[in-house]
């Protein structure tokens, strides 16, 4: 299945050369273009990328330090002077900072790159935004998003499905992804097709079915936390585009049409909802206790709650505990979390806790709250509410999974970090 979704992205790569010229004529365009595809074939192919080659690094990792070398050469410094681009200054900050005060160089140095490869992006893009229009540089991304959505439906078709939650979860953790490298990856990847055909429809009004189309493979890609983070910038997106400013009657068309396709979707796949999603509840219902004992009295049951999340949690938070007054300060260092335990974190917040200290930890809240503060400037209130989703989404996505941890997930914030100072600056040359 790998095979023939790399197959798909090569033709969905070609195609969008031929059809728009202006992406192959521009050279940052077609830079940032290519590294996306080729970056995914890459994760398709994982059985070799994976592979360490060269100091230990993988084909996938040295792809990224040649992505950012590249970017580098092509991408305008323009953004470097706009104060968004702080939360990113100080990320940066805090893993060096913390790759020195740990001696952990090359953490810190892998760490630092992966939040300038997220600088380099927003300011490619901007930049890009500013040439063409943010329609004409969206619109080529889609297609390899056609592409993806096309592969996880041969997928599904030919049966070839992946099973990697049963040794934490008695739910059915039947996984659809194209043969990617993993749910979590590829789920992100579909939010991000989710955002990106959100943008569209409010933009050009066609499509009007994509952004409900990403949320059902979504569902079928069955990564439980991102579903869950995207059923409201499904809602938000549909209530900007067909509910703000309609007339009556259509409303109530609108509300009506809601709550159909919920009963609907309901009967079609209530059973595998219910066997996925029962468990939040029982989680939810005993947070507040399982957060304060010691992850070592954790019981068999408790421990698979959340596939084994809140177990993780508590094990994170009270090893850092642990940590002296400076290493609560900085971390236990960058990447440093396979010294202390066997799985990473499931959480971006509490990784950078652990990971970078109180100063990655607050460098990140920054983040999100300069992404905030974007989005609460923008004129157009559909973008407004629909954007709000989108980051809503991610945050509750950060909450349960790492996206920044992996480079799908930072492309996706690229994106929305970079439509949302768009929208909120487009009069002014940032």
């Amino acid at each position: 299945m790998s095979y023939i979704s790399s197959v798909v992205l090569i033709f969905c790569y070609t195609y969008v050369l031929k059809k728009f010229p202006y992406v192959r004529s521009a050279k940052p365009f077609l830079v940032l273009f290519s590294l996306f595809v080729f970056r995914l074939i890459l994760s398709f192919n994982h059985q070799i990328s994976f592979k360490p080659l060269v100091a230990g690094q993988s084909l996938n990792s040295l792809f990224s330090i040649l992505s950012v070398a590249v970017l580098l050469l092509v991408v305008s410094r323009s953004f470097a002077r706009y104060k968004g681009a702080i939360p990113l200054y100080l990320l940066i900050s805090s893993a060096l900072i913390s790759g020195v005060y740990s001696g952990l160089i090359v953490g810190g140095a892998i760490v630092a790159m992966k939040w300038l490869l997220m600088f380099l992006i927003i300011s490619c893009l901007l930049d890009l935004f500013r040439q063409f229009g943010l329609e004409a540089v969206v619109k080529p991304f889609s297609y390899v998003f056609l592409g993806l959505l096309f592969s996880q439906f041969l997928s599904l078709v030919l049966r070839q499905g992946k099973d990697t939650e049963s040794i934490v979860s008695e739910s059915n953790a039947v996984s659809y992804i194209a043969g990617y490298a993993h749910e979590g990856a590829f789920s992100v990847l579909l939010f991000m097709g989710l955002l990106i055909s959100s943008i569209l429809l409010l933009v050009k009004k066609e499509k009007t079915l994509l952004p409900f189309v990403f949320f059902v493979a979504l569902i079928f890609a069955n990564y439980r936390t991102t579903v869950l983070s995207a059923v409201i910038p499904v809602l938000f997106v549909y209530f900007a585009a067909y509910y703000v400013g309609a007339k009556r009657d259509f409303k109530i068309f609108v509300m009506t049409g809601v709550g159909g396709g919920a009963v609907l979707l309901t009967l079609v796949m209530g059973e595998s909802i219910v066997s996925r999603f029962g468990e939040i509840g029982t989680a939810l219902s005993g947070i507040g206790e399982l957060m304060s004992i010691d992850y070592s009295v954790f019981t068999r049951e408790e421990k698979r709650l959340l596939s084994s999340r809140l177990y993780l949690w508590n094990m994170y938070i009270t090893e850092y505990n642990q940590l002296g007054f400076l290493g609560k300060i900085f971390g236990a260092g960058p990447e440093s979390w396979p010294k202390y335990f066997i799985v990473y974190a499931h959480n971006n917040f509490v990784g950078s806790l652990f990971d970078l200290g109180l100063f990655g930890l607050i460098s990140l809240l920054l983040l999100f709250w300069s992404t905030f503060v974007s989005m609460l400037k923008i004129g157009d209130f559909r973008v407004k509410v629909t954007l709000l989703g989108l980051l809503a989404g991610y945050f509750i996505m950060s909450n349960s999974t790492m996206p920044f941890w992996a480079i799908e997930g930072i492309y996706t914030y690229s994106f929305l970090f970079a439509i949302a100072l768009w929208y909120s600056r487009k009069k002014i040359n940032v």
